[in-house]
């Protein structure tokens, strides 16, 4: 019973601690996230506007977090089996932008913390697939935010790689070296992307659109928004259409069985 009290107490706080955290370079706290970005660039980071979707995916976890404390849905199994990887997710985001904005820089540490949150997303997002449960949280707040928040994430990892990487000194900063780092980085992204948007089968639709507003983000950083660099783009493009096309195909095999 305390477990559970913890539980709904963390996944009411904690996406809160997410919104709050995001606001401190704002209150002259670090460095914004927009800036480590930057810094750090490579042919896999979006284009600045992409990571707006953050405003929806906070937004999501703030209702999440309210419709599971609510007395109402104490007993809800889709809040009780999402509620701890969400937790953790929440929690790793929130570790991430803080040690980010200090250190103004990515590294390996931090994309070990994005792995982890994504770890658990995915963890949410599978849990809430194989837990049916009527009702409009469920298909209003709980279905989109575990696909959004995965998917994202799951984007976002791959982007951290690169940026460990050119932090690291691993990645060559210009020239064709950096180019095919960054290809090879974006196929292991779509091919990771499509493998799961494979397994999700006819609920990959909120997944996809995150992982979808990455890569188009992408194709637009160097397409002339960040740099020029035309094959991390056909890259992005591909890889972009190899997951829109597994998940319509796993969506239509699906209601076509049924």
């Amino acid at each position: 019973m305390q477990q559970d009290h913890l539980r709904r107490l963390l996944c009411l706080l904690l996406p809160w601690a997410q919104i709050l955290v995001a606001f401190f370079p704002a209150l002259g706290m670090g460095t914004s996230m927009a800036a480590v970005a930057a810094a750090s660039r490579t042919p896999v980071v979006p284009a600045g506007y992409a990571f707006s979707i953050w405003s929806l995916i906070f937004a999501l976890a703030a209702a999440y977090g309210i419709w599971q404390f609510i007395p109402a849905n104490r007993g809800s199994p889709l809040a009780q089996r999402t509620g701890w990887p969400l937790a953790g997710a929440f929690a790793a985001n929130t570790l991430w932008e803080f040690i980010s904005q200090l250190s103004a820089s990515v590294g390996f540490g931090l994309f070990l913390i994005i792995v982890i949150g994504t770890a658990c997303a995915l963890t949410a997002l599978f849990v809430a697939r194989n837990t049916p449960e009527a009702g409009l949280g469920a298909r209003w707040i709980v279905t989109p935010l575990t696909g959004l928040l995965a998917g994202w994430l799951t984007a976002a990892s791959f982007v951290n790689l690169s940026t460990a990487a050119r932090t690291a000194g691993m990645m060559p900063e210009h020239g064709i070296g950096a180019t095919l780092f960054a290809v090879v980085i974006l196929l292991a992204a779509g091919g990771a992307a499509a493998a799961i948007a494979w397994l999700l089968r006819r609920d990959a639709a909120w997944f996809a659109g995150a992982v979808g507003w990455a890569f188009l983000a992408v194709i637009a950083a160097n397409l002339g928004i960040n740099q020029v660099n035309i094959p991390a783009a056909l890259a992005a493009a591909v890889m972009l259409a190899l997951v829109a096309a597994v998940t319509w195909q796993r969506r239509r095999a699906t209601t076509l069985a049924a």
